[in-house]
C-alpha cells in the first residue's frame, strides 16, 4: 500500500513524497502541479564501462524499469530499489527538503550491490531542455533511450523541462562529475555513478519552477552559475589578458603547418592507401613563412583583427608528440621565424595548439601519468594524426605542462589553443598509488587550465564546459548542425558575454546555400567564425566567401560583450535573439521572404532592429 512518505511547504511550493517514489509537487507562486511518476529507468549493469567516450544510446536489454518501496527513517527516506520481478535489489537513502523555491533530492547513502542509479524518478512533462551541443528543444519523443553525461554530452550541470506556459530545472549541484541525465521518450532524469568501483562523495539535485521558456530556465541557471562563481565576463578577463580584446567579434583563422605521415594508421582505420602515403614521413603544409603571407593575404581581404592558431608547429607536426612537444619542428622554419610570426603585432593575436589530454607510445614520457582502467590496462584514446593516443591522468597532465613552460614561456606567447581538455567526461585511473577519481579528474583540469591563466595567455579549449568558464577565454565547439524549431542558444543565454565560441566556417567543402546557412546560424547564436587552412589553394578556394562573410563579424563584434536576454522562434525558420542593449537579431533561415513588423526579412537574410524600432 501506497503511503505518504515525506511532505512540507513553504510560501513558494508544497511538496508530497509517496512510498513509491511518486512526487506531486505544487508551484504555488504559479498555481501549476507537477508530478514525478513511480519508475525510473535502471541499468542492469554498469554504464560507465571505462572507456574513452560513454556509448550514450542505451538498450532495452540492459535496462529495466526500476520501481521502490519506500519508508521513514528518522529524518531520511530509505528506498529499495525493485527489480524487473518485483525483488529488492539494494537500497538507497534520501534527504529532500524546500530551501526557498527550491525543491532539493539529496541522495546520502547507496548499497554497494547497486551497479548504479538513477533517482528520482523523472518529471511528466510536455517537451525536454537540455544543453547539448548548442542547446535543445526536445518536442518529439526520443526514439532512443540515452545517458549523457557531463561534461562531454552535457555543457552545462543542469536539465529541463516545459509544458505549458511553464517550466521546470534541474541543476546538479554536487557530485555532477560522478552523474549524467538518463533521458528516455519524454522524460529525462539524474543517474548517478560509482566513483573508483564505490559510492563515495555527495549527491544532489535541486529544482526550481518557472513560468517562462527554455530561455527562463537557461536565465535561472545563469543566477546560479553567478552565485557558484563559474561565471567570470569578457569584461572582467580583458583587465588581465590584454590579447582577449583582439578577439571580440573578431574570426580565427588556424593553420595546419605539418604532421607525420604513419603508413600503418591508414591500415588500423581499415582505409585504403593514399598516393604518396607509402612512406613514413613529415608533410609540411605551411612554413613559419608561409604562415605569415596567408596573413598578409587574408588582410587585404579584409581581415585585420582576430585570432590566428598554429596546428602542428611542435616536434613532428600536429599530435606527433604530445606531450613532449619540444623542440617545435625545425622543418618549418628557424626558432627566428617562429617567434615573428607569434609576434604579430595588435590588433592580432597568435596562439598555439597544445594538448594535455593525450599521450602516444612513442613519447619519451610513456607510460608515466596514463589512466589505468580497473583491469590495469592504459586506457586508449582517439586514432589520431600520431596514431593510437592513450589518456593521461590530469595531475601528470599539470606537471607536464609545468616542464613545458619552462621551453614555451621562452617564445613571445599570447594565447594557446589547448585542445580536448574541456571536451571529454572526467576520467577515473585505477594505478595504484596514483588512483584519480572523476572528481580529481575535474581539480586537476581546472588546475591545468588556470596555470595557464597566471602567465596571462589568451587561452582556448574544444567542446564545452562550463567549469572551465572563469579561466578559458574561448572554446571550439564541436561543429554543430542546426535543427529548425530543436536547436536554441543555451550556452548564449547563459554565457554569451563570458566566453567566445568559433564555429567553423570554411568554403572548401560547404555548398554556398550550405554555407550561407551556417553563417545565420552562427549570428543568431552568437558564434564566431573560424577558418582552416593548409595550403594556399584551400585559401585562394575560400577567399571569395572569406571576403564576403564580414557581416557577421560585424553584427558578432557589436554584441560580443552583451547579455543573450531572449530568444524565440518566430516560425520554424524565422529565430530572433535579443540583447541587453535591446538590440534585436532577426535571422530568416528559409527559402522565402518572411514579413515581420511592416519589413521583410528576405530569403536567407537578417535584420537589425536598434532599440526602440
Amino acid at each position: 500500500m501506497m503511503k505518504n512518505l515525506w511532505n512540507e511547504e513553504n510560501e513558494f511550493l508544497s511538496v508530497n513524497v509517496q512510498s513509491d517514489a511518486s512526487v506531486v509537487i505544487h508551484d504555488k507562486v504559479h498555481d501549476v502541479t507537477w508530478r514525478m511518476g513511480a519508475v525510473a529507468l535502471q541499468e542492469t549493469g554498469k554504464i560507465d564501462e571505462g572507456h574513452v567516450w560513454l556509448r550514450t544510446e542505451r538498450s532495452i536489454c540492459e535496462q529495466f524499469p526500476g520501481r521502490f518501496r519506500g519508508e521513514k527513517k528518522g529524518e531520511l527516506c530509505q528506498f529499495a530499489l525493485l527489480g524487473r520481478e518485483g525483488q529488492a535489489l539494494g537500497n538507497f537513502q534520501c534527504r529532500f527538503l524546500l530551501d526557498g523555491p527550491w525543491f532539493d533530492c539529496r541522495v546520502v547513502d547507496v548499497d554497494a550491490s547497486l551497479p548504479s542509479l538513477v533517482f528520482p524518478t523523472p518529471i511528466e512533462s510536455e517537451s525536454l531542455v537540455v544543453p547539448k551541443d548548442v542547446g535543445q528543444w526536445i518536442r518529439k519523443p526520443l526514439k532512443q533511450r540515452h545517458f549523457w553525461v557531463f561534461p562531454a554530452h552535457l555543457s552545462m550541470r543542469w536539465f529541463g523541462g516545459l509544458k505549458g506556459a511553464h517550466g521546470w530545472i534541474g541543476i546538479v549541484d554536487q557530485g555532477y562529475e560522478d552523474a549524467g541525465v538518463m533521458a528516455a521518450n519524454m522524460t529525462a532524469t539524474t543517474g548517478w555513478l560509482k566513483s573508483l568501483n564505490r559510492w563515495q562523495g555527495k549527491r544532489s539535485v535541486r529544482f526550481r519552477f518557472v513560468k517562462g521558456s527554455y530561455v527562463e530556465l537557461a536565465k535561472v541557471y545563469r543566477a546560479y552559475a553567478k552565485s557558484k562563481g563559474f561565471f567570470h565576463s569578457l569584461q572582467e578577463k580583458m583587465q588581465s589578458t590584454p590579447g582577449l580584446k583582439n578577439l571580440l567579434g573578431n574570426r580565427a583563422l588556424f593553420f595546419w603547418q605539418s604532421r607525420t605521415l604513419h603508413p600503418e594508421t591508414r591500415e588500423d582505420r581499415m582505409q585504403p592507401a593514399v598516393e604518396g602515403e607509402q612512406e613514413q614521413r613529415l608533410q609540411v603544409k605551411l612554413t613559419h613563412r608561409d604562415c605569415m603571407d596567408l596573413i598578409a593575404q587574408a588582410k587585404e581581404a579584409g581581415f585585420q583583427q582576430g585570432l590566428v592558431t598554429l596546428c602542428g608547429w611542435i616536434r613532428g607536426g600536429y599530435d606527433e608528440s604530445h606531450p613532449d612537444i619540444w623542440p617545435p619542428e625545425p622543418a618549418l622554419g628557424p626558432l627566428t621565424d617562429f617567434s615573428e610570426l607569434l609576434s604579430q603585432p595588435d590588433p592580432l593575436t597568435v596562439a598555439v595548439h597544445d594538448n594535455y589530454q593525450d599521450i602516444y607510445r612513442k613519447s619519451p614520457s610513456w607510460p608515466k601519468g596514463v589512466v589505468r582502467t580497473a583491469s590495469g590496462e592504459p586506457m586508449p584514446g582517439g586514432y589520431w594524426a600520431g596514431g593510437q593516443a592513450y589518456i593521461l591522468n590530469s595531475k601528470d597532465s599539470l606537471a607536464y605542462l609545468r616542464r613545458n613552460w619552462e621551453n614555451l614561456g621562452t617564445l613571445p606567447l599570447r594565447a594557446v589553443y589547448c585542445d580536448t581538455t574541456t571536451a571529454v567526461q572526467f576520467y577515473e585511473s585505477y594505478e595504484s598509488g596514483n588512483e584519480q577519481t572523476r572528481s580529481q579528474d575535474e581539480e586537476g583540469k581546472r588546475a591545468l587550465l588556470e596555470f595557464y591563466k597566471q602567465q596571462s595567455v589568451v587561452l582556448g579549449s574544444e567542446g564545452a564546459a562550463d567549469f572551465a568558464v572563469p579561466t578559458v577565454d574561448f572554446l571550439l565547439p564541436f561543429d554543430q548542425q542546426r535543427v529548425a524549431g530543436e536547436s536554441i542558444p543555451l550556452w548564449g543565454l547563459v554565457y554569451h558575454d563570458a566566453i567566445l565560441r568559433y564555429t567553423v566556417s570554411n568554403a572548401t567543402q560547404t555548398s554556398p546555400l550550405e554555407l550561407k546557412k551556417k553563417w545565420l546560424a552562427q549570428m543568431i547564436w552568437g558564434h564566431q567564425m573560424r577558418w582552416y587552412f593548409g595550403s594556399q589553394a584551400e585559401w585562394d578556394q575560400s577567399r571569395e566567401a572569406f571576403t564576403e562573410s564580414f557581416y557577421v563579424d560585424q553584427w558578432l563584434a557589436r554584441v560580443a560583450t552583451r547579455e543573450m536576454c531572449s530568444h524565440r522562434f518566430l516560425t520554424p525558420e524565422v529565430e530572433e535573439t535579443v540583447y541587453d542593449d535591446g538590440v534585436k537579431l532577426c535571422v530568416n533561415f528559409s527559402e522565402e521572404a518572411f514579413k515581420l513588423e511592416g519589413d521583410v526579412i528576405p530569403a536567407l537574410d537578417f535584420r537589425i532592429f536598434e532599440p526602440g524600432d
